[in-house]
């Protein structure tokens, strides 16, 4: 993995939308777009937007033609014209023609798009057979959430990575209809169930969410699971649902004291598992953002090893 990930530019470069201004945020992430391994439009996006936003237009159309003419990527039509950073090239010619390609497309790709799901097999012989399901965050897909979850492979574990049928870009996937994402992550379990003597859930963000609204609504069978960042903004209404948790499961949550989306439910969630008795521990980064822990293969196997 290359030294900045893909999180830490975009976290960065919001960092320094808000601290110094759109052209400061532009620079940096102009400077480093090309130092991480991600999702490209999403980068994209990120430049031409900031570029737009510094009144930078012929930068900012430049970049937009080269994601969508040059490689071929699109992104939601009411974004495009719901963005305020983009304001200073919505009235040109060029912009209503991009976002005409980029309409086109995404009916294209939302007619067409469906749940997917990415096994690799773990190796190891002579031990049980475990499974660990990873679930990716909004915006992103498999690809990412391979880089992150793949040294579970290593350990014997077979992963499964499965990637919403919900596209909010090119490349981007997310989980905004919970019901829908729930009811996809049960599919994909029923379909592996009967080849694994232990099932582990885990996910990033937005990807817990589902995973434990599937295992409290949807009765998904698990003997444990890994919380990344969780995003749990309905924690406190999920109380009562709680009790539908197994007895039994064991938790582990790893989270950032700087992530300002989920640092509070995180905690509020481990007093919850408190109060019912669930084993669980809760791991909190120092200085961490909404991301990946960079030591993050090492929590994982020590979060396998403590659900095992």
């Amino acid at each position: 993995m290359k030294e900045m990930t893909y999180t830490q530019l975009l976290n960065k470069t919001i960092e320094r939308y808000e601290n110094d201004g759109s052209l400061e945020a532009f620079r940096y992430i102009d400077q480093h777009a090309d130092e991480v391994d991600g999702n490209r439009t999403q980068i994209y996006n990120f430049q031409y937007a900031l570029a737009a936003a510094s009144d930078l237009k012929e930068e900012a159309l430049r970049l937009m033609r080269e994601a969508i003419i040059v490689h071929g990527y699109w992104y939601s039509y009411d974004y495009l014209m719901a963005d305020e950073d983009l304001d200073s090239i919505k009235d040109t010619s060029e912009f209503q023609e991009l976002a005409q390609i980029c309409k086109k497309r995404e009916e294209e790709a939302k007619a067409s798009a469906k749940p997917e799901l990415k096994v690799l097999e773990g190796s190891r012989e002579g031990i049980e057979k475990r499974l660990l399901i990873a679930l990716h965050g909004d915006q992103e897909n498999i690809a990412l959430t391979e880089e992150y979850w793949k040294s579970a492979v290593s350990d014997g574990l077979t992963l499964a990575l499965p990637q919403s049928s919900q596209i909010q870009f090119s490349d981007a996937y997310e989980w905004d209809d919970l019901e829908k994402g729930s009811d996809e992550l049960v599919t994909h379990s029923k379909q592996l169930r009967e080849q694994y003597d232990d099932i582990t859930v885990g996910g990033f963000s937005a990807g817990c969410r589902v995973a434990l609204h599937a295992m409290v609504e949807k009765e998904l069978p698990v003997n444990g699971f890994i919380f990344v960042a969780p995003w749990l903004p309905e924690v406190d209404e999920w109380d009562e649902l709680l009790d539908n948790l197994d007895k039994d499961v064991k938790g582990y949550i790893i989270c950032g004291d700087q992530d300002a989306d989920c640092f509070e439910s995180a905690n509020r969630f481990g007093e919850l598992l408190v109060k019912r008795n669930i084993q669980h521990k809760i791991k909190i980064v120092s200085d961490l953002d909404h991301e990946y822990p960079v030591n993050f293969q090492e929590m994982l196997k020590e979060a396998l090893d403590y659900i095992g």
